[in-house]
């Protein structure tokens, strides 16, 4: 994971997600984290990590993987719910950010549903 790490560099946001990641595994227990790891020849290549929201739903809150191995994001998915989401009604893959790769990725596992989702913008204040 090292490799995707150093390609996000120079985006500020990838690596501000990546702060996100490290401040939730500091704190997995206490916010009662379930995650699954795929390591190959001795390299983390893919992890993911979410919690149980309500009884019917879980939320997958990170799935990163090595985009070189073909297929390794559907196996972390797809053996992360079926281990340990196997009961819930629901999965909620979290927001897609209007990234068309990640967009295409959510619908390729055929939703349920999508949740309307509202973008506010401040303007300037009244004095």
């Amino acid at each position: 994971m090292v490799r995707a790490a150093r390609r996000c560099e120079d985006d500020l946001n990838l690596l501000g997600e990546w702060d996100a990641i490290g401040e939730a595994l500091a704190n997995y227990h206490d916010l009662h984290l379930h995650g699954a790891v795929i390591e190959m020849n001795g390299n983390v290549e893919a992890f993911t990590f979410g919690e149980l929201l309500n009884e019917n739903v879980a939320v997958v809150h990170i799935e990163k993987a090595n985009p070189e191995i073909e297929g390794l994001y559907a196996v972390i998915n797809q053996k992360y719910v079926e281990n340990d989401w196997h009961g819930v009604k629901y999965i909620n893959r979290e927001q897609d950010l209007g990234e068309p790769g990640l967009r295409q990725a959510k619908i390729s596992y055929h939703p349920d549903h999508f949740v309307k989702k509202y973008r506010i913008h401040l303007s300037g204040r009244k004095r």
